[in-house]
């Protein structure tokens, strides 16, 4: 029996010792100090950075240009039926935040909110399509569509977190929420209908009030949720809480091999 339980725990600590661990370069900050969330605020702001090229041994891809898929939406009332797709949608300037600031609430659940401030253009390219009926108008249109943030903006993430289980100790993502808060907005499609004068003058349209308009289409950007909890998941099931954090109370190696004796 006894060499069981020495067997069991030489394997435990074989195990954890082969999880991954944050690269060097990512600051690891004491969840007891005072001064937390300022190390938390400073480290995400300079792991968002070093995000413009991949980390291949955590598999975390360039956050530069931010690569996503497509999104649908289905517009219909007494006057217009209209699916609009926008696809191959990608987000440019991440990399380059301001300012960071972070806020932790502890809890059996954690909320992490972030406020990422960008002084310089954040910019989305997307294919767009609408098809269907608007103003008893049939409508079947491609265009290429830029949505620019001129003056930068605040790109705000609240993520729920299931803190972790002294058998296991790793946290768990629950949800995620991301909040684009642009300055100014400049939108612009390209080649709409084939017609360049009608091109130019949707453009000066949808830009004359462009707050209206980016009420109007923000909801795609909800796409982003998925996408922004992805990225937090890779780190959160490879690298073990205490790898994440110094000062977490209890030792799971410890704790496991006290349970077998």
């Amino acid at each position: 029996m006894k060499t069981t339980i020495v067997s069991v725990c030489i394997l435990t600590v074989l195990s954890f010792s082969s999880c991954a661990e944050l690269p060097p370069s990512f600051e690891k900050c004491n969840i007891k100090h005072l001064d937390f969330e300022k190390c938390l605020s400073d480290a995400i702001h300079d792991a968002i950075k070093q995000l413009k090229d991949p980390i291949p041994e955590l598999g975390l891809p360039s956050i530069d240009p931010f690569n996503m898929e497509s999104i649908k939406l289905d517009l219909g009332d007494s006057t217009q039926s209209l699916q609009q797709i926008w696809s191959n949608i990608t987000l440019q300037g991440l990399s380059k935040p301001a300012a960071t600031d972070a806020r932790w609430t502890s809890g059996s659940v954690i909320t992490l909110d972030l406020d990422v401030s960008y002084d310089g253009t954040l910019v989305f390219t997307t294919d767009y399509e609408a098809h269907g009926a608007a103003l008893l108008l049939v409508v079947d249109v491609f265009s290429k569509f830029t949505c620019e943030f001129v003056d930068g903006g605040n790109v705000k993430v609240r993520y729920q977190i299931q803190q972790p289980e002294e058998s296991n100790g790793y946290f768990e993502l629950i949800s995620t929420k991301v909040v684009l808060e642009p300055k100014q907005v400049k939108f612009m499609y390209h080649d709409f209908f084939k017609n360049q004068s009608m091109t130019d003058a949707i453009n000066s349209e949808i830009n004359k009030n462009w707050k209206a308009t980016w009420d109007f289409i923000h909801e795609f950007v909800g796409v982003y949720d998925p996408y922004f909890g992805a990225l937090l998941t890779i780190i959160l099931e490879k690298v073990p809480a205490d790898q994440i954090f110094d000062g977490l109370s209890w030792n799971r190696i410890f704790i496991m091999c006290r349970f077998l004796k």
